[in-house]
């Protein structure tokens, strides 16, 4: 496959004078100008015809070439500007990659984009129109770009001396060990039987009590 000269000063192997880039779109300066203002947007992916791009890719392109045509009134005080595609060798497309041409106007610049009109019957107008109709009934749906997947930057868990020791010291004292948990440990077995030993001597005395009250 042929490599697209356009591709190429895309990725910088070619000169270009760039006037804006973005993640999808980039806008060069003309190589063959009709004017002094002359750009061309094109997407960074290699598409040959309209058709074939994306429609979010169009959305976007379209809203870049929207954006430069207000650069040109202000940066070069432009009077007008043409948005052209000329979409397959037919309609005058030179290179297989699809290029929106945004030429800044002043008047009489001596640029004639006029064409000579041809009057149709009402009959070829109908025709037109409901064959038309008829490919346009799902036009309404919208090609959305595909949400990517965020990715997490993992960072590295740095355990620092003293928090090491603070966790330990309180994994012991969870399991009864280290200083004062032993300690503890004892002295509730102590209490405990204490309060026993002590119930039963109570419980002993009461009995010595009612046998003395039998007669």
């Amino acid at each position: 496959m042929q490599e697209c000269h356009l591709c190429e000063t895309i990725a910088g192997k070619r000169k270009g004078w760039k006037v804006y880039e973005d993640k999808k779109i980039v806008a060069l300066l003309s190589e063959i100008p009709a004017s002094a203002g002359h750009v061309i947007i094109m997407p960074k992916e290699h598409y040959p015809i309209l058709e074939s791009v994306p429609d979010y890719v169009v959305a976007h392109a379209f809203n870049v070439a929207n954006k430069i045509s207000v650069a040109l009134f202000e940066a070069l005080g432009a009077q007008g500007t043409n948005i052209i595609v000329n979409n397959g060798t037919a309609a005058g497309q030179e290179f297989a990659h699809l290029m929106i041409h945004v030429i800044a106007r002043r008047q009489n610049d001596g640029m004639n984009f006029q064409w000579q009109p041809r009057q149709l019957t009402e009959e070829q107008m109908s025709t037109v129109e409901l064959t038309i109709k008829e490919q346009t009934k799902n036009i309404g749906a919208f090609e959305k770009e595909k949400p990517k997947p965020i990715e997490l930057e993992k960072k590295p868990v740095t355990i620092t001396a003293s928090a090491a020791g603070k966790r330990e010291g309180a994994e012991k004292t969870e399991s009864g060990e280290g200083a004062g948990g032993a300690g503890a440990s004892e002295t509730a077995e102590s209490a405990s039987a204490g309060e026993k030993e002590k119930s039963a001597s109570e419980e002993e005395n009461y009995l010595l009590r009612q046998l003395r009250k039998i007669p």
